[in-house]
């Protein structure tokens, strides 16, 4: 017979019922103790204290006929119709016996349901316990090391309220941190949902760099400054190139960049304006994963295709983030699609006048339809756009594969409108010509992608 059968038949059995009076302690015991006890008999007790306590139950005593799995015999202890435990048994070592430690119920009720058979020859004597009301307490909840709370040793009984908060400015919860502490001991949200079910996480303020930098809209290839460009990362060896960090742990970049490089540690740079500047945060990778329907280099180099030009990379530890080093956002599937007319800002440490760059620098640049821009031979896809400037001559170039192209325009972000990167630099026939124009990864088509491949790889 099942647990919740056993409770079934026993509450609409001919069982006397002992309705405890709500009280701050109490005892019960089997029938006739100390003397044995009755034969073919049931009995059911209602233990309750006030709200915001717990009862604590100690078995005093206990010696019930044992049998396997006390089927015949035994004391069963349920809370809200789940059975918490069953006892029978004469000595501790017995597999069923309680012992002397206390038994702390999830609530302020607990029921009580004493069974005998046929078979006590007046030998066992049955139980006897003692229960006692204990103040609810939540305790503090185990945080990550990101989270704390916002108050230092709170209360945490009954009724108490408790609220986390990131420790970094640079972080943020993904929902609301506010809990209190309910009669059973859980921590729960307004909605009564519990902590451990919902646990708020500490995500990356991302989309948001050193405003006070970036005021007005400044046209050609200018220096970044510290704090401008904070997603920018730089990877200095060859292949030169750029990723764009999303998270604290993945950055987005070319696949073209990478290809060939998979099962190489390549290192990065961040939180630096300038190639040779020794405060760099340095990443290694972890992980470089290549969208599977990107078209790799034939076997003389050669690319013929840049349709899925994406690649993800997961560093092998988590980045520090601060003033200089923090994601862009990705964008959203219901977010304004990649259009002809659009102004954006491109950056990175490629070539500038002729000579790699050992700066930062970044342009702003026009959305063009696709049948307006020069190709070459190399196919055009959906999965790509194309931007430069006719005026400026405006163009990513050699270097800065894999670099983003976000928007809005740098220096028109706010805390509303932050930051998107909606372009992966790809590829070009000449850079920085304004009868030609830049191709970029359109990173709106591959946000599953992107979603899908972080979460089997956390």
């Amino acid at each position: 017979m099942s647990e919740k059968m056993l409770i079934f038949c026993l509450l609409w059995a001919s069982v006397d019922v002992c309705e405890c009076d709500l009280a701050m302690f109490g005892e019960v015991s089997s029938p006739q103790y100390p003397n044995p006890y009755p034969v073919d008999f049931m009995q059911h007790w209602k233990l309750e204290v006030p709200d915001g306590y717990q009862i604590q139950l100690t078995i005093n005593h206990l010696d019930i006929k044992p049998s396997p799995n006390c089927c015949n015999n035994f004391l069963m202890v349920v809370f809200n119709n789940k059975v918490l435990w069953k006892f029978c048994g004469q000595n501790f070592t017995d597999r069923f016996h309680p012992g002397e430690k206390p038994i702390l119920a999830p609530g302020s009720h607990l029921q009580l349901f004493f069974l005998s058979d046929d078979s006590n020859l007046k030998s066992h004597t049955g139980f006897t316990a003692s229960y006692k009301a204990v103040a609810v307490d939540c305790g503090i909840p185990e945080l990550s090391e990101l989270m704390e709370l916002s108050e230092k040793d709170p209360p945490t009984t009954y009724l108490k309220q408790i609220s986390l908060k990131c420790k970094s400015e640079f972080y943020q919860l993904d929902k609301k941190g506010n809990f209190t502490c309910n009669a059973e001991g859980n921590w729960v949200s307004e909605n009564g949902e519990k902590l451990t079910k919902i646990f708020p996480k500490c995500e990356p303020v991302c989309g948001i760099n050193m405003e006070d930098l970036s005021a007005g809209r400044v046209f050609g290839g200018k220096p970044a400054r510290s704090g401008e460009i904070p997603w920018q990362l730089l990877h200095k060896s060859s292949p030169r190139g750029s990723a764009t960090l999303i998270s604290d742990y993945w950055a987005l970049t070319a696949a073209s960049l990478v290809d060939g490089n998979e099962n190489r540690n390549m290192s990065w740079l961040g939180g630096i304006v300038n190639a040779q500047d020794t405060n760099a945060v340095f990443m290694e990778t972890e992980k470089i994963i290549i969208h599977p329907n990107y078209k790799k280099v034939d076997k003389d180099g050669r690319q013929s295709d840049f349709n899925n030009d994406i690649a993800l990379i997961k560093m092998s530890a988590m980045v520090p983030l601060g003033p200089n080093i923090r994601p862009v956002c990705l964008p959203k599937k219901t977010d304004e699609a990649v259009k002809e007319g659009m102004m954006g800002t491109v950056s990175g440490f490629g070539v500038y006048g002729g000579t790699v760059s050992k700066l930062l620098r970044y342009g702003h640049v026009h959305v063009y339809s696709l049948k307006s821009c020069v190709s070459g031979d190399l196919p055009v896809s959906d999965n790509m756009f194309c931007a430069g400037d006719d005026v400026h001559g405006i163009d990513s170039c050699s270097g800065d594969s894999g670099g983003p192209l976000f928007f809005p325009m740098l220096g028109d972000g706010t805390e509303e409108h932050r930051y998107v990167v909606k372009g992966i630099v790809s590829w070009g026939p000449i850079c920085a010509k304004t009868i030609t124009k830049g191709y970029y990864t359109k990173v709106q088509n591959y946000l599953d992608w992107i979603e899908e491949t972080m979460a089997k790889n956390s």
